[in-house]
């Protein structure tokens, strides 16, 4: 089930200058569609920003000055930041679809009233859990069908989750990247709308808007950040395919330019893509089976357009063992961090690499750990089961 200490990989190469990467940063997340993006979400019927929630003992223990996490555990009622990307993904989708069919494209609020075209549409995706349920939750949103396929290692709870918004799950028999190609299989020919968070060669568009969605977590970050006097040095965050550190880092590169904090990722010690890709400077496949409770992050290989951004961007990967989340998962949930969180595996991943470099000075100090520094983690998801 993977090693017993995390396996810390650095980008090859001298660290990008502030020009070429304000130069860099346009093609990947076009700035005017994210902040459209921001504003549509913004306007969504239960939006609030999630907090930013500081774990002094952490910080304490870290010798740092300061560990602050984003807690996305209650956003939207969902349980994750998915459920900024995939929802906005489907309501892409579902304008692009009807626009073509009826020549007039329709707002978001003329979606979410209820459109006559959109039941007409299904959309589908394939998931480890939370994207599903996010894209689940924005068909029955915006009046549309759904079909969701889990891989067969998905756990129980999360059909569940994503069978109470009336979306279809279908078990998959095998990996999270084979049921994205049995996914699109079955698209073409049944006709529905792919809305993917995994870029590949031919289909990048709907995951590009999905990475638009996840801005809105950066930009709340940064609102935060700045209400509390803090410019932080680091941020580990979770990767998986990329599509949200692609999102929330290019964000930040944007907004702070040679400010930004280093970018470590972290990922399963079994599908640890980023690391695999720093190391060898191109995509590079983590082979499975990839045995992890850390679902949403058991990728295969790093999206085609989280790549380009991250693997210029990225200054670490932390592969980490499953003993890391559990760590992280009952540290948040006793309070014993400053904090009481109900983090699931994937979720805790970010604290639980943090409480372990609690442990391993010696790694803390290749991260350029200071007294100074101040360090953030997210919260990717709640605990499900």
């Amino acid at each position: 089930m993977g090693g017993s200490t995390l396996r810390l990989s650095l980008r090859q190469g001298s660290p990008t200058t502030a020009e070429s990467e304000a130069r860099d940063i346009a093609p990947v997340i076009d700035s005017k569609a994210a902040a459209d993006a921001r504003s549509v979400i913004r306007r969504w019927e239960g939006y609030a920003p999630t907090p930013l929630v500081p774990l002094n003992k952490l910080a304490t223990q870290l010798g740092v000055k300061s560990v602050w996490c984003k807690d996305e555990s209650g956003r939207f009622g969902l349980g994750s930041f998915k459920s900024l990307g995939g929802a906005f993904g489907v309501l892409r989708a579902l304008q692009d679809e009807i626009e073509g069919r009826t020549k007039q494209r329709p707002s978001a609020e003329e979606l979410w009233a209820g459109h006559p075209e959109a039941s007409l549409i299904t959309t589908t995706t394939a998931s480890a859990g939370n994207h599903g349920r996010s894209v689940a939750w924005g068909s029955s949103q915006f009046g549309c069908t759904c079909v969701v396929v889990l891989p067969e290692d998905a756990h129980p709870a999360r059909a569940q989750a994503i069978e109470s918004h009336g979306a279809q799950v279908v078990r998959f028999e095998g990996s999270y990247d084979e049921a994205v190609g049995y996914t699109e299989q079955e698209a073409e020919r049944n006709g529905w709308l792919i809305v993917s968070d995994t870029a590949y060669d031919g289909y990048e568009e709907t995951p590009m808007r999905i990475m638009e969605g996840y801005t809105v977590l950066a930009d709340e970050m940064l609102q935060s950040l700045a209400a509390e006097s803090v410019d932080l040095t680091h941020l580990f965050i979770q990767t998986g395919v990329g599509g949200l550190a692609t999102g929330v880092c290019s964000h930040l590169v944007k907004e702070l330019g040679v400010r930004r904090p280093r970018f470590i990722a972290v990922e399963p010690w079994r599908a640890d893509c980023f690391g695999r890709s720093l190391r060898s400077g191109k995509q590079v496949f983590a082979e499975p089976p990839f045995e992890t409770e850390m679902g949403g992050l058991a990728a295969g290989i790093p999206s085609t357009i989280a790549w380009t951004f991250l693997g210029q961007y990225l200054d670490a990967a932390l592969a980490l063992p499953e003993s890391v989340w559990q760590i992280g998962a009952m540290a948040l949930g006793t309070g014993e961090l400053g904090a009481r969180i109900a983090a699931g595996p994937s979720g805790a991943s970010g604290v639980g690499a943090l409480v372990a470099l609690t442990r391993l000075p010696g790694l803390a100090k290749l991260l350029d750990f200071q007294p100074d520094s101040q360090v953030g983690a997210l919260i990717t998801e709640a605990r499900f089961y």
